[in-house]
């Protein structure tokens, strides 16, 4: 499978609302300084942005673990599983062009769910991504493999 779907997207607020709530939005638009309205938003910090695959819920769940979509801080939620692209390789999202940054393997705060969840997603624990244009993700989107690395 080359092609998916945007299953849902997630934004992490500023401030005014609660420091560092994730909320669940409809859409976004992203640029160069990341997703706009965002916390992170031209703050100098990384850009990156965490895609995850529905393959990485799949393992939770095959695991008899209750998680709810968001607690692996995805950005963006596919049905496509991505985590055999490498660096270099580009994914377009809705209407933005995505270079991959490399796997996400930051997985100590897993712990606090389950103590084997972090061996469970190593490998699956998501995507770094870095927006190569500016554009917008709806959910439903597609999301198509361009070129892979």
């Amino acid at each position: 499978m080359t092609s998916g779907k945007v299953l849902s997207l997630y934004m992490t607020m500023p401030d005014m609302i609660r420091a560092g709530h994730r909320m669940r939005v409809e859409d976004m638009d992203v640029d160069e300084s990341g997703i706009m309205g965002s916390r992170d938003y031209e703050n100098g910090s990384d850009r990156n942005l965490v895609v995850v695959s529905k393959k990485s819920y799949d393992i939770i769940e095959e695991a008899e673990l209750v998680l709810e979509e968001g607690v692996l801080m995805e950005d963006i939620y596919v049905d496509i599983d991505l985590y055999h692209l490498k660096k270099g390789s580009v994914v377009e999202i809705g209407d933005v062009l995505f270079e991959v940054v490399g796997l996400c393997e930051d997985y100590r705060y897993l712990y606090a769910f389950a103590p084997e969840l972090p061996e469970l997603l190593e490998g699956n624990r998501g995507l770094f991504v870095t927006q190569m244009d500016s554009g917008n993700i709806t959910v439903g989107n597609e999301v198509n493999i361009l070129k892979e690395a």
